[in-house]
This record gives C-alpha cells, structure tokens and sequence, in this order.
C-alpha cells in the first residue's frame, strides 16, 4: 500500500455527505530469473472500482490529493534578496 485516504462526497439530490475511503497499491512486475523490476503501475482502489495509472502522481491527482514538498515552499538566498530590497 502507498498511500490511503478518504474524500467526502456531497449528494446534490438530498445534500448527504458521504464519507468515500480510497487506497493507492503499487503493483510491480519483476523478472522471474533476476528479479529485477520490469514495470509499475498504480491501482487507485475506491467503492470497489479499480483503476490503474502510470504514475503515483496521477493516482493522488484522482483523488483530489496533492503534496506541497517543504523544499518548495522554502526561499532561495536570492529570493529572501529580493524581498528586503
């Protein structure tokens, strides 16, 4: 498993919330003799409904799930320059 979560999901009809849990599983294809990685796809498991990207990227895109890495939030010594001047 690499990653799990849930989304809540209005009904427009009679406005319940439903709570909907979702699971991302790497499925992996190795060589039999080497056991080398071949190929890599994620299964995004939610209400019993597979489906299956190319990327885990894509996977967490589909459930409405990004990640903002700290590395990116944090300024450059020329952008903490420019912003006293």
């Amino acid at each position: 498993m690499v990653d799990r979560g849930f989304e809540d999901v209005t009904d427009e009809a009679d406005e319940s919330v439903t709570r909907v849990h979702w699971t991302i599983i790497k499925r992996t294809v190795a060589d039999q003799k080497s056991g080398k990685p071949m190929s890599a796809v994620y299964v995004l498991q939610r209400e019993g409904a597979d489906s299956e990207y190319p990327n885990l990227g894509a996977a967490r895109a589909a459930v409405n799930k990004t990640i903002v890495h700290p590395e990116k939030l944090t300024l450059s010594k020329a952008e903490h320059a420019a912003a006293k001047k």
